[in-house]
């Protein structure tokens, strides 16, 4: 058996203990704005944080987890114009009680969220978050307001080998549960 079968034969075994792995230490939940028309969004883009993965494999290991599962809900990047919301995350730290930054337009005066125009304003948390816990937000450009935030806690370490397949797989348990579901219709009396 050559070297190339065998690593064929190896990979997919590595990617299902890496998923195993998170599935039994990883938490994930999700918050987001229940005045939020999610229905409306169609166009998305990324918007750099402070805090994103150090190791180049984690950082395209997650944005093309997550385009890849936007796509196939039907959202397209926004190319040459504002998008109906943009897409960020970040990365925890080593240290367990790492500083996170949450945007819920306190307006501190200290925006947070780099390259886009009407940047919400955020302010600094302590937080006892995990080191290795990845934090995806969803930002409504309109409002400069965070709609949408998904958290795997203790997903990955940057630093292990397969820290890129474990990035890839919180990935998609977060930005699977987007878009939230629609609220239930009032009934008619």
């Amino acid at each position: 058996m050559s070297t190339f079968q065998r690593l064929l034969l190896i990979a997919p075994l590595v990617f299902l203990t890496a998923c195993a792995t998170i599935a039994t230490t990883a938490t994930t939940r999700r918050d987001y704005d229940r005045n939020t028309d999610f229905a409306k969004y169609k166009t998305y883009a990324w918007v750099g944080t402070k805090t994103q993965a150090t190791s180049p494999a984690v950082d395209q290991s997650i944005h093309a987890a997550v385009d890849k599962s936007l796509t196939m809900h039907g959202y397209k990047k926004a190319t040459g114009k504002t998008p109906d919301f943009y897409v960020a995350y970040h990365v925890t730290g080593p240290k367990a009680d790492a500083h996170h930054y949450t945007d819920w337009n306190m307006n501190t005066g200290a925006s947070y969220y780099e390259g886009w125009p009407n940047n919400p304003d955020t302010y600094r948390i302590l937080s006892p978050a995990h080191a290795g816990t990845l934090i995806l937000d969803v930002i409504e450009p309109g409002r400069g307001a965070l709609v949408w935030r998904g958290v795997a806690t203790s997903a990955f370490d940057e630093k292990a080998k397969d820290s890129a397949d474990k990035a890839t797989v919180a990935a998609n348990m977060l930005i699977g549960m987007f878009p939230p579901p629609p609220a239930p219709a009032a009934k008619k009396q």
